[in-house]
């Protein structure tokens, strides 16, 4: 992991302008896969917080791990997530993110 995966805080917009773009990932275990961007959903933005929330589809033969994985791709650089299975069905393993934060 880089620097720059534990340091940079990936932005609201910039993952909005992500949704059905390719991630490479690095799981907790080491294993390495794609995951798709497939939703991202703005649930506040007051003058004072910012809540949003994305959902990756994995591949369906991961094993449904929740952890922080390294997700990377063209871009947005490199960053580091906490992911939690929400689901799995024919197409794949679903993982959600949540993001709850104040703003500077």
């Amino acid at each position: 992991m880089t620097a720059a995966a534990t340091t940079a805080q990936p932005t609201k917009e910039q993952f909005s302008q992500q949704v059905d773009a390719i991630f490479n990932v690095t799981a907790p275990n080491g294993r390495e896969f794609e995951m798709l961007l497939t939703e991202f959903q703005d649930v506040l933005d007051s003058e004072t917080q910012e809540t949003f929330t994305l959902t990756f589809r994995a591949p369906s033969d991961l094993e449904p791990e929740q952890g922080t994985y390294i997700v990377a791709n063209a871009g947005m650089g490199e960053h580091a997530i906490f992911l939690v299975p929400i689901g799995r069905d024919e197409s794949g393993l679903y993982f959600e993110a949540v993001y709850n934060r104040f703003k500077s």
